[in-house]
């Protein structure tokens, strides 16, 4: 196989690969920063105004939504740290899953304060620093959460999970509001939901908002996951052989034991099968492929390490 045709295929490979943990750690990083300022502003807000416990601020559903971020965004940020050492960014279901979770939790937030509180109380929903926790940080976040390419896509299951959070929220406000009540050591109605709305119409319609901007976000994830492959794999060339695409395969195990750990090395499956697909192959003959590249690497990193 021509060398000058395969390298520019591994050295592009290589770039995107690392281009992407660098781009989800400055993501994870920005999410982290603007969820702690969101919860720090909460928390100093009712110290100061309030003149109460910081810990009542978390009955806020913007102080909520800010740490699900800030903890979401915790659990990527290693995974990042790892695809740079490795120049793979691989990010584990569930972990994908949690984040996904978050973002359309706290986007929730700027929804319900767009749609509804900026009209009932606009000060409240906008004014100070309550429209950088309710528009800014949401708006930055969830542009943080498209920028990382988990390579998943979001199911209609996944979308139903992605709204547990926030019903989860809802229910315990209901029955501290509602069934508890302020005057018995409930919580205030801050959302003045119970004021304008009976909680039978009031759960229903939060659950519709939620599923709402959770099927909206799992869909244009979807849409930017099946374009960012499509451009990827544009590199390739349509009439390679058999041959050359198990060539390729050889070279990317190489790679990938090249920076990979010794017993900790990633096997980029979605890569190769989508190659198999597009070359008519059998993807059991590209792991082959990839195997062999990857432990003719081990080996001569062997060889290396014992001169």
């Amino acid at each position: 196989m021509n060398d000058k045709k395969t390298a520019p295929i591994r050295e592009h490979l290589t770039i995107l690969l690392r281009r992407r943990s660098v781009t989800a750690l400055c993501c994870v990083v920005l999410t982290l920063i603007l969820a702690f300022y969101g919860i720090i502003e909460g928390v100093n807000k009712t110290v100061t105004v309030f003149h109460d416990n910081g810990f009542r601020s978390f009955i806020y559903y913007t102080m909520v939504s800010n740490t699900f971020a800030a903890l979401s965004a915790a659990f990527v940020f290693p995974f990042a740290v790892e695809g740079i050492r490795k120049k793979r960014f691989i990010l584990s279901k569930w972990v994908a899953l949690l984040h996904y979770m978050a973002t359309t939790t706290i986007t929730v937030t700027m929804v319900f304060v767009l749609a509804f509180m900026s009209w009932t109380s606009p000060e409240g929903a906008l004014g100070g620093e309550n429209f950088i926790t309710h528009i800014i940080c949401p708006l930055l976040i969830l542009f943080s959460f498209f920028q990382i390419e988990s390579g998943r896509l979001f199911t209609w299951k996944d979308r139903l999970i992605g709204i547990v959070p926030g019903a989860a929220y809802m229910m315990v406000y209901f029955i501290e509001v509602a069934l508890v009540g302020e005057a018995n050591g409930g919580w205030p109605d801050i959302y003045q939901v119970c004021e304008r709305l009976h909680p039978a119409l009031a759960i229903p319609a939060f659950l519709m908002l939620a599923f709402g901007v959770s099927t909206g976000i799992a869909l244009l994830s979807n849409w930017l996951t099946r374009r960012r492959r499509k451009k990827m794999f544009l590199l390739w060339e349509k009439d390679l052989d058999p041959i050359e695409v198990k060539i390729e395969a050889y070279g990317m195990g190489r790679m990938a034991a090249q920076y990979g750990e010794e017993n900790n090395i990633p096997i980029p499956n979605d890569i190769l099968t989508e190659l198999a697909r597009m070359y008519g192959m059998d993807p059991e003959e590209l792991m082959k492929a990839f195997v062999k590249g990857m432990m003719a690497e081990r080996e001569n990193r062997g060889k290396r390490n014992s001169k």
